[in-house]
């Protein structure tokens, strides 16, 4: 059967779409819908993002995204069912894990085990203890005493089951940028090409400004100022009195750093 991969790639042939026009509809980067093309899993910025840019593309391409979806689940899975496996075998070839393995085991032993262990030993301990009173003194003072009543050991409580749940991200369709400025500085801010502010921030001032989606942040000191990203604080931008261009975008939920290409997350 077809992989994910070939099928996206005939879609996108027979619909004669180039990647360079998908990037610009869908807002995912090419090197995603190529990586998406050829089922590079590991390439992605993680496993709910990849099953996002993959509906995106199958919806753009008109291809049933659910079944794809469910594609990509199985050949996850497989993936890490392999992976498991592997490290299994490994671990299993080590002179060492076999010790290793006993002393976590050991460390990690429940104290509902501990408990479990006192009352058995105390059943025996009381087992014993009526065997001799049967053995020596009923011998010399006749059996007429009834028998015991059976000893019910108490049974261990079951283990809690760990449910996990997968969460989808929020997609997020803008974001707000803050500056903290720590000197004077002079800034000038444009959104989608449009400018929407430029002057002097002062030291000791902070400006927000929301629903941005494509900025360029012309500075002059990228040294005395600070910059968050939907409360996400960036790293220093540079040296005090250094003059800094910096271009931020989103793009299907994503915040980017469009220098470096990288997801900010």
């Amino acid at each position: 059967m077809e992989g994910i991969g070939g099928i996206l790639r005939e879609a996108r042939q027979k619909k004669g779409a180039t990647l360079d026009q998908i990037e610009e509809t869908t807002k995912i980067k090419k090197r995603y819908l190529l990586a998406l093309e050829h089922e590079e899993w590991d390439r992605m910025p993680g496993k709910v993002y990849a099953k996002g840019f993959l509906r995106t593309y199958a919806r753009y391409l008109g291809l049933d995204e659910q079944a794809l979806g469910d594609m990509f689940e199985l050949s996850v899975r497989e993936i890490v069912k392999a992976q498991s496996n592997a490290a299994a075998a490994s671990a299993a070839a080590s002179p060492e894990a076999p010790k290793r393995r006993r002393e976590v085991d050991l460390q990690n032993k429940p104290k509902r085990q501990l408990v479990l262990i006192l009352c058995v030993v105390s059943a025996v301990v009381l087992y014993f203890a009526q065997w001799a009173y049967k053995t020596y003194y009923l011998a010399d003072h006749g059996d007429n005493e009834p028998n015991p009543p059976a000893i019910i050991l108490p049974q261990p409580e079951p283990l809690p089951t760990e449910t996990v749940v997968e969460t989808e991200p929020v997609i997020l369709t803008s974001f707000t940028l803050k500056m903290a400025a720590a000197e004077n500085c002079w800034f000038r801010l444009k959104d989608q090409g449009q400018q929407i502010y430029e002057g002097t921030i002062r030291a000791g001032e902070t400006l927000e400004f929301p629903e941005l989606q494509k900025i360029e942040l012309r500075m002059g000191n990228a040294g005395g100022v600070t910059i968050s990203l939907n409360d996400l604080e960036l790293p220093s931008l540079g040296r005090s009195g250094q003059t800094m261009t910096k271009l931020y975008s989103i793009a299907d939920g994503i915040m980017y750093d469009d220098e470096t290409g990288e997801a900010i997350s």
